[in-house]
């Protein structure tokens, strides 16, 4: 169904989705935007081009959590997963929509997923607002994706100005909206003038056809030490991914409890093994190893690309390194390197 949501209307309807639901809204913090918990005060960040500075995934996959306690009187193991929650996170971008659902592969599927993930899943609605002006780190449109993309959607919303083009996209969220007023023909074409014309507004900047195949063929070229040159190994690209999961267990004897925290495959000592030998020892394979996990590994573990172009590795970057231009010449090196010869 279409609907069409009037912005001086929001605030009290939040508000009265609060009575049963967590509601989760990007909200200025600094200089920089967050999704955090909605109240009668909250100011919402709802016009600014980018995105929230922390992808939706820590919203299912807090940077730190605890995993599992040690009862020291007991002698007894306790449980600490999270309590199922009724949640409804408002104006998530679709980029981030869909990097929940690549993240699905990781945490809800197969012999061994996990329950942390699966009980913050369940319970919450994602209601998507759409890119109309999207800026210029964003890369979506050469992903797979697109700034009105709708996958891993509940419902997305697209901004018309005095109000938002509501389409639903899951029955669970229907009741949510069935109070508004159907969008009417002239509406919806308004609506898909405006998603046109944001499509537009980012053409492709490298293609996908066969570029697993390329990056798996300089494997072992010296383009990498080159892409690598300028890196700092801070790992801001890969905690500000909405598609990165690494992650490390720390027992907390004093505490007793098991935590688990955000990790980074950019950091040396990551894959240091305990015989002190290390595979990626240096910044050559440790950028290698960013690049290659999400356009080629991924399709080997889901078939799908483990990028979503939200360019936060762009934006947040302290050096300024561009995965944009760094795909594309890793994937054109070897045509090059041939043509030289």
């Amino acid at each position: 169904m279409k609907y069409l949501l009037p912005k001086n209307e929001l605030y009290s309807r939040l508000a009265r989705w609060s009575a049963e639901y967590s509601i989760l809204a990007p909200q200025k913090v600094g200089e920089y935007s967050e999704f955090l918990p909605f109240t009668a005060q909250s100011e919402l960040c709802l016009q600014e081009p980018h995105n929230t500075r922390y992808p939706a995934k820590a919203l299912f996959f807090p940077q730190s959590e605890t995993i599992l306690k040690y009862n020291r009187i007991s002698g007894q193991l306790e449980s600490a997963a999270p309590e199922s929650q009724k949640r409804i996170v408002f104006g998530i971008r679709p980029c981030d929509a869909k990097a929940v659902t690549l993240l699905d592969t990781v945490f809800a599927e197969g012999d061994n997923q996990d329950p942390f993930w699966l009980a913050r899943r369940a319970e919450t609605f994602l209601i998507g607002l759409g890119c109309h002006e999207p800026c210029a780190t964003c890369f979506c449109t050469s992903t797979e994706s697109g700034p009105f993309h709708t996958e891993g959607l509940d419902a997305l919303l697209t901004d018309l100005g005095e109000v938002f083009f509501v389409e639903t996209l899951s029955e669970r969220v229907e009741a949510l909206f069935s109070e508004l007023s159907p969008a009417e023909a002239a509406q919806q074409e308004i609506a898909l003038a405006v998603q046109a014309a944001a499509e537009k507004s980012l053409p492709k900047v490298f293609e996908l056809d066969g570029i697993k195949e390329k990056l798996d063929r300089v494997f072992d070229k010296e383009i990498w030490a080159e892409l690598s040159q300028s890196c700092l190994g801070c790992g801001i690209c890969t905690f500000l991914c909405p598609t990165c999961f690494c992650f490390d267990l720390v027992d907390e004897a004093q505490r007793g409890t098991r935590v688990r925290n955000w990790d980074t495959c950019m950091y040396r000592v990551y894959s240091l093994e305990a015989s002190a030998h290390n595979p990626r020892p240096t910044r050559r394979e440790r950028t290698r190893q960013r690049l290659m996990h999400k356009y080629s590994y991924w399709w080997e573990h889901a078939g799908k690309l483990g990028c979503t172009g939200c360019g936060r590795c762009v934006r947040y970057c302290p050096v300024g390194l561009d995965i944009r231009a760094m795909i594309k010449k890793a994937s054109a090196y070897e045509s090059e390197a041939q043509h030289a010869n």
